[in-house]
């Protein structure tokens, strides 16, 4: 592949304000396209299978564009990355570790610039969306906030045994907020937490959700503990409120929810 040729192609028919990298396996593209938080989108163009692929790199997943993370949102970013992708004919894919590449091919060189202004467009969109605000701000606060603690106390106490916001290998698009390899073993957790009794019963019955198709994954027989972090701090916590849905919980995890108010518990059970 010609990098001189797709350079000289690209500022020609796209836009001369671009620039370029010359990296192990591809050539990045740095558009001239900006996002709300001013982050210039960059693609970049590989030969793959006999075709040229223009992609974003898995940046969009591994939020190179440090955008809020808010699991909450999740069914309407989907749909909004959904729309985008059938706007701009983009596809996606995922690699072995499970990240998640958006992707279009072109036969020839001449096509390039048609698919690096169609998926520079695409993630300038996604990544709007992300950041934009679907719920009340103090939700957000909360959720961020005790998200980070518990990040922070798992990092500390099992530092590079435990892995954030990650999947089973056979179930890439169901992420716990943290697993823990510990020798054969894997100790899989999720955080509940909530300003509302809604927000809180939410997480809740998403828990109930992920830990039931664990069941299912070829990694069960692995799995040692499915454990639930729950925020007794938060506003929308009670457990005689929600007790119906605590029980449902119960039965799909092999120890009782720990309140993060005791979350030494944890530093016993594993």
């Amino acid at each position: 592949m010609d990098n001189a040729q797709i350079i000289e192609q690209i500022k020609s028919s796209f836009c001369n304000l671009t620039s370029f990298k010359v990296r192990q396996n591809a050539l990045e593209i740095i558009t001239a396209y900006s996002t709300i938080n001013n982050k210039f989108v960059s693609v970049f163009v590989t030969y793959t299978n006999q075709k040229i692929v223009i992609t974003d790199s898995g940046w969009i997943d591994q939020n190179y564009y440090e955008t809020p993370v808010n699991d909450e949102s999740e069914d309407i970013i989907g749909r909004i990355i959904g729309l985008f992708k059938a706007s701009y004919s983009v596809k996606s894919t995922l690699d072995k570790s499970g990240r998640e590449f958006y992707y279009k091919t072109c036969e020839n060189i001449e096509q390039i610039p048609s698919c690096v202004f169609d998926l520079a467009n695409f993630i300038v969109g996604v990544v709007n969306g992300f950041c934009m605000r679907y719920k009340d701000e103090k939700e957000e606060r909360e959720r961020e906030t005790f998200k980070t603690d518990a990040n922070d106390f798992l990092k500390l106490n099992y530092d590079n045994m435990v892995k954030l916001r990650a999947p089973l290998d056979d179930f890439k698009g169901i992420k716990f907020n943290a697993i823990i390899n510990k020798g054969p073993n894997l100790f899989i957790i999720t955080y509940v937490t909530g300003s509302s009794s809604t927000y809180f019963e939410n997480d809740l019955r998403k828990a109930i959700v992920n830990f039931e198709i664990a069941q299912k994954s070829k990694y069960k027989d692995l799995i040692k503990e499915k454990i639930t972090i729950i925020n007794d701090l938060s506003e929308g916590y009670s457990m005689k409120r929600s007790a119906n849905i605590f029980e449902l919980l119960k039965e799909k995890t092999t120890r009782k929810p720990i309140k993060w108010t005791e979350k030494e518990r944890i530093l016993e059970i594993i």
